[in-house]
This record gives structure tokens, sequence and C-alpha cells, in this order.
């Protein structure tokens, strides 16, 4: 503060100073223009107007961060300022929050024009980075390249070429995308090299990006991906075991789909596969070690890094056993190739068929009468063992010649039973038995003709009519509609099971096992000749009256 003649300036206040001056006092966000009259390392003194002076202290100097204000200004200087603070005390002026706001209308021009600026990368923060571009700005983590980056940390101090996205003047909040600028930068490339792209095509690149499903390589301006099934031929449990950050590699070009790149690192490399393929061929014996066990089958690892199939099917010639009965982890075995599936490196293996298919020996043929124990029963028939790791199956309409009669009824599993051989398909090993066969067909034995009535007995009944027994296996269906000329609901309502009755032959068809009856019909029939019967006795009746009258008129006449 200045010395006037005839005042103490320790009793003056700010306004008798500026009266004193004649000078107006300043306002709050006035931006005035001094001069540097003193610089001390926390603070600057300005002249304003060689009135009075104002103070900047340290944090109010500069946007940069300094740890002297002599680093910054000199005495003598000229510079502007903001009015921060107006009291009977002091000045206080404030050059950051000028060169803020000047820096803020500089940038506000910028996003404006979509001009690209330099960011000096200061830290990470939740959900992306903070950058300096003369203030501090917001990078979110998906505007940071191209690509998803994951790791933030490596951006740090960094300087890297942004483009302001969202401007807030209101709360001064910046967002700028590192991704458009590298977008921008990398698409007259791309679209240049992918243009002449080919898949098969082998590129050198460098990995720029690991994750857990693979490894990112960026080769000229383009990506792709090296999925962990693709790195090598050998099983990789994580990617980071075979590849690093920038470690440079050989790839091919596997699949182009749009925009998106694989790519292959073990397709340029000789295969175990290929190499297993080379020296062994379908019908070889091999041996080879049980890796995994699954619930189809087992895998066999016939050579590091070759694996193959055995499946469920392929384990025993006896397909009940269980897998765990046959194979365990561990276990050597020796396998058969049964094929080998070079597109997709796959091999089928078998363990059974290192021994003899045992239906090759079966020394059996379609007609011979064999046999065989009931090993299971279904809907579909009864399963009969009549050999070693050998089942046929009788179907349920080979059971019996009489359809009505339950399988159940005829055998159990356990049971010993004859039975013949009606198909045998060695190569799919499928096995047609017939236990009805075994008896000569009585379809064929009786002589039914339509019309005949016949004596039967009323084996079972359903919802539609009953089935009657009219020879040892042969029964013949009897309609609802057909049992009496009254409407029933229910065959027990005209008939009993076990009940003798006569029927009369409707349709036989004994290549078709199909016996149609009737008791209705009997009745209808009887009735039909008591009535033609009855019409015969009118007529002669009526003849005989009419020759009568005849004959005494013409006694009359004579």
């Amino acid at each position: 503060m200045k010395q006037f003649d005839g005042f103490n300036h320790e009793e003056m206040t700010m306004g008798d100073v500026l009266a004193m001056e004649n000078f107006d006092l300043p306002s709050v966000n006035d931006v005035i223009e001094g001069e540097v009259v003193r610089v001390t390392n926390q603070e600057v003194t300005v002249d304003i107007h060689g009135a009075t002076e104002g103070t900047i202290y340290l944090s109010e100097l500069t946007l940069d961060k300094v740890d002297s204000a002599k680093e910054v200004i000199k005495v003598g200087d000229k510079i502007k300022a903001m009015i921060k603070k107006v009291d009977d005390e002091q000045i206080l002026l404030s050059r950051r929050a000028l060169l803020e706001y000047q820096r803020f209308q500089d940038l506000k021009v910028a996003f404006e024009k979509g001009e690209t600026l330099e960011a000096k990368v200061e830290r990470t923060v939740k959900g992306g980075l903070i950058v300096n571009i003369g203030m501090e700005a917001f990078l979110p983590a998906n505007m940071i390249d191209v690509v998803y980056v994951s790791d933030l940390e490596q951006y740090v101090g960094q300087t890297v070429s942004v483009r302001i996205v969202e401007f807030n003047a209101r709360n001064k909040k910046i967002k700028v995308s590192r991704k458009i600028v590298v977008a921008e930068q990398l698409k007259a490339q791309r679209e240049d090299q992918f243009s002449t792209l080919t898949v098969g095509e082998v590129v050198e690149g460098t990995v720029v990006r690991i994750e857990k499903y693979g490894a990112f390589v960026r080769f000229g301006a383009l990506e792709g991906l090296v999925h962990i099934s693709e790195i090598s031929h050998l099983p990789v449990e994580k990617v980071e075991d075979v590849l690093a950050v920038n470690q440079a590699v050989t790839a091919k070009v596997i699949k182009i789909e749009g925009t998106k790149l694989q790519l292959s690192i073990k397709a340029i490399l000789p295969t175990p596969f290929e190499q297993f393929v080379s020296a062994h061929q379908v019908g070889d014996i091999v041996e080879g070690e049980v890796v995994r066990l699954m619930d189809f089958g087992a895998f066999v690892e016939v050579a590091p890094g070759v694996e193959g199939l055995v499946h469920l099917s392929e384990l025993s010639w006896d397909h009940k056993v269980k897998l765990e009965d046959i194979v365990s982890e561990g276990k050597r075995v020796s396998v058969r190739v049964l094929s080998i599936d070079s597109q997709n490196q796959r091999l089928a293996l078998s363990i059974k068929k290192v021994e003899q298919d045992p239906w090759v020996a079966f020394g059996h043929n379609v007609g011979d009468v064999i046999k065989g124990q009931v090993t299971n029963i279904t809907d579909l028939g009864a399963f009969i063992k009549v050999a070693p790791y050998i089942e046929g199956l009788c179907h349920y309409t080979e059971t019996s010649w009489n359809p009505n009669v339950k399988l159940a009824s005829l055998v159990a599993v356990g049971d010993e039973v004859e039975v013949k051989i009606i198909s045998l398909d060695a190569k799919k090993h499928r096995l047609g038995l017939s236990l009805r066969q075994v008896k000569s067909n009585p379809w064929t034995e009786v002589t039914f003709k339509s019309g005949d009535v016949i004596t039967g007995k009323v084996e079972s009944a359903n919802d539609r009519g009953a089935f009657v027994a009219v020879a040892e296996d042969v029964v013949g269906f009897l309609p609802m509609n057909q049992i009496t000329e009254k409407r029933i609901s229910r065959v027990e309502d005209a008939l009993s099971i076990g009940q003798d009755v006569d029927v009369k032959v409707v349709r036989f068809e004994p290549n078709n096992f199909k016996l149609e009856l009737s008791i209705r019909r009997i009745k209808e029939d009887a009735e039909r000749e008591e009535f033609n019967k009855y019409m015969q006795q009118q007529e002669t009746v009526e003849n005989e009256t009419l020759g009568d009258l005849f004959g005494d008129a013409l006694k009359n006449l004579l």
C-alpha cells in the first residue's frame, strides 16, 4: 500500500486510498491489466493503474502446477487478471481464472469445429481416464480405442490425440474420444488393406490385447482375433501361458466375416493329427491312454495332442455294460481306428473291435429255430439273448398267433424259450425273432367262408366289441353293433366273458389275420327266412282262393 503525505497508511482503508487517488472501485469478475511490481515464491503483486495494488496467490497464478511464482512471472511483466475479491483490506486477483476462461473458450471453438487436440493422460478413474487438454477432460474406456481396452494403466503418462464429443459450458465438463481419431486414422489404411485381404493369407502382426478367450493381433491397420483354440495344437488353458502383449506372431487368416477377422497361429504349424494320420490308417490297432470320460464315451490319447473318441457303442460287444466297467481315466487300452476325419481332425476309435465281431461268428441263418433267454420285455416286444453279446427282438406282433394275448402272459424275464429267426443283418447287428412261428400258423388250418355259422367263446372285450375264439389262436372280432339289434353301450350288457356263442362269418382274411363275426345277422337271417316262408304261404293261399272263385263262376255259366 502506498504512503501518502500527512496520513498514516496503517490507519487508512482501501476505500480511503482509492478516494484519494480518484480511482473507481473495481468489481468482482472485472478484468484488469497491470504491471508486476513484486514476486515471491507464493504470491505476485500487481500495480493497478498506479493507484493501488492487487495480489495473486500462487494457486491463482497459472493453470499448470508450479512450485514457485518466480518460475512463471518476473517483475516488470504486464499481465491481465480477473478481480476475485475486493474489500477494505485488499484486492485479490486471479490470473488462473482468466486463463481458464480463455482456455475454456478456445476448447469450445475446438469442439464446434471438430478439431483434434493433444491430451496428456493424467490418471485412471472408474470407467475411463482423466486427460489434460488445457483443462481436465474425461476419456471413457469405451472411447480409448477402436477395440475394447481392459488395461487402462498402460495409457497413464502418454500423450494421445483426442476429439471433444461433449461440451457442457454450464458445468465446465468435457468428454473426449480417442477412438474417433484412431478410427479416422485407420480408416483409409484399413479399407485399402482389407480390400486385398483373402482367407488363407499369412500375416505378420503384434499381440495388442489378451482376453480369456484369445488374443487380438494387429497387422497393419487391421486387427484379428486368435481364439484360444487356434493358438496351439496342444490344449491351452491360459492365453498368457503362450502369448504376451507386444509379442510378434505369424498367423493365417481363417475367416473374414464383415469387418471381423479370425486368425490362427496353429494353422501354419504342422499338426500332431497330421503326423498321426501320415503314419496310420483306418483299421490299425494302436495303444493309447484314457484321458477323459464323458456321458457319450471315452477320449483316448493315441499320440501327444491327438485324441480319439470311443463311443459308448464301441466299448464292448455287450451293450449292457457300463462305461466305468470297461475304462477309467489313466488306463492304457488297445483301440482300433474306425474312421479318420482329416477336415475336422477327429478320430473314431473302438475297443470292442480289437476283438472279432461275435455277429460274424454267429452260425445261424433265417429260418433256424434256436433257444434263448428273455432279458427284457418292453412295449416293443421281448429281447432274447441267443448267444454271447447277441440279442434279438421278438416284436409283440410275433409273440402269438392270437393278437389278443398279452406278451406278459406268455413269457417273463429269465425264461428259456424257443424262437425262430425271421430276419438277420449281421452288419447292422439286428436279429428278428418269432415265438409264434415256432408253431404252424393256425389261420391256414381253418376253412371258413363268408356266411358260415360257427361256435366260439367270448375271450375279451373293449369299447368297440368282443373278441371271440373260434379255434386255438384264431380269434375273430365281433363289433358292438353286431351283437344284438338293440343298442348297447357295453359288451357286458349282452354277453359274458367265457360265454359260448354262435356267430356268423362276415369276412375272413387269413393272410391278414382278420375274422369279422356277427350274432345279429344270424337272427336277421332267421327272421328273413321266416318272412320268406310266410310270404310263400300267403301266395299259395291267394292262388287257391282265386281258383275256387273262377271255378264257381264257370259252373254258374254252364
